[in-house]
């Protein structure tokens, strides 16, 4: 009689067996999941500090630098983004993650100048909140709404 396959470790998981919040779990959009085996690697593909989104806008709506940007479908534990953020060559950076009615997006952005890093966040954070607006008129309605002097 042969083995049940099922009951062979080969590194099938059970449904009780697998969560979601694991390390080598990374979250591909709704209700869809990459799990990689204990001896699949490292988690992420090397790359160099840049910047990454859920969305990203249209590149006329990036600003100007050597900035670049990708799509970012993993989701990651705050831990694993702060020692990224960390790593990073880059003195200045963010790292966040916004929740609109649509989505969950995530961002993270260095660069040598602190300017660069603020403008491609304003952009970005603008460019998630409106998609029948620009970036920057995003920006200036929420201007015009707050209590900031600007």
């Amino acid at each position: 009689m042969t083995p049940d396959p099922l009951e062979q470790d080969d590194g099938v998981l059970a449904p009780d067996e697998l969560r979601l919040d694991d390390d080598h779990v990374d979250e591909l959009g709704e209700n869809r999941y990459l799990v990689r085996s204990e001896g699949a690697g490292s988690k992420r593909v090397a790359r160099p500090p840049a910047t990454e989104a859920v969305d990203t806008p249209p590149a006329g709506d990036l600003p100007a630098g050597d900035g670049h940007t990708e799509s970012d479908h993993h989701a990651r534990t705050p831990h694993a983004h702060s020692s990224e953020l960390a790593d990073a060559s880059e003195p200045h950076g963010v790292d966040i993650t916004l929740k609109t009615d649509r989505e969950i997006a995530h961002h993270r952005a260095t660069s040598h100048d602190v300017r660069e890093v603020f403008v491609d966040l304003l952009t970005w954070y603008a460019g998630q909140l409106d998609d029948d607006l620009s970036p920057s008129e995003a920006l200036q309605v929420m201007l015009a709404a707050s209590d900031l002097e600007v």
